[in-house]
């Protein structure tokens, strides 16, 4: 079923908006560039983690999430066929949340520091003006824990449309499973809940 829901999001992504021209190589440096950016913005949050506390991680990352990845896509990508069913002040909320959800997640993972520095890879070109931007987070001790991200053109800047842990789990995957069972179930109200919940508990740890 995973692997079904994975194909379905790479086909949606690969879908939309694609009349670009392809790319050359060189041209592909802004992919990298945008990764570089978030992942300097990650460390310098890291880095003062116990002094911004998740509130100020959270103001700190959010203008550069906001620039860095295109929520809309991935919240129409995550809502599958129900985002057509939604009118378009439904859609701007789903978006909001989405985006908002997602700086929370960032502000909730990255919450210190202990000497972990981010390495880009490489990048793998994609079909259709796509890169798969090859990024890990390398700790002290050498473990390194593959973070990639999938970019994309979006009106002449490349934006981030999908983050893939451990190089192969697809957050936007994840999400598109999830989201569509919770509007089948509850609808639209029902989804717009549970962002809400998941921001509220990401914002207010446990102790």
């Amino acid at each position: 079923m995973q692997k079904l829901i994975f194909r379905a999001v790479a086909i949606v992504l690969l879908s939309v908006s694609t009349t670009w021209p392809a790319q050359p190589a060189h041209a592909r440096n802004g992919a990298s560039a945008v990764v570089q950016r978030l992942n300097d913005s990650l460390l310098e949050a890291m880095r003062a983690a116990d002094d911004l506390g998740y509130q100020g991680r959270h103001r700190k990352l959010a203008p550069v999430l906001g620039a860095s990845f295109d929520f809309t896509l991935m919240a129409r990508v995550a809502l599958g066929k129900y985002w057509k069913s939604l009118d378009k002040a439904q859609q701007s909320q789903v978006v909001e949340s989405f985006g908002r959800l997602s700086v929370a997640t960032f502000a909730s993972r990255f919450d210190g520091y202990g000497g972990e520095v981010f390495q880009i890879t490489g990048e793998k070109s994609r079909r259709k003006n796509t890169v798969l931007v090859q990024n890990r987070l390398v700790k002290r001790n050498g473990e390194r824990i593959p973070i990639d991200y999938l970019v994309r053109r979006v009106d002449g800047s490349w934006r981030i449309i999908d983050v893939f842990l451990d190089a192969k789990y697809s957050e936007l995957a994840l999400k598109r499973s999830e989201y569509t069972s919770v509007v089948r179930r509850e609808g639209f109200d029902g989804l717009i809940g549970t962002i809400e919940a998941k921001i509220s508990e990401m914002s207010n740890p446990p102790g």
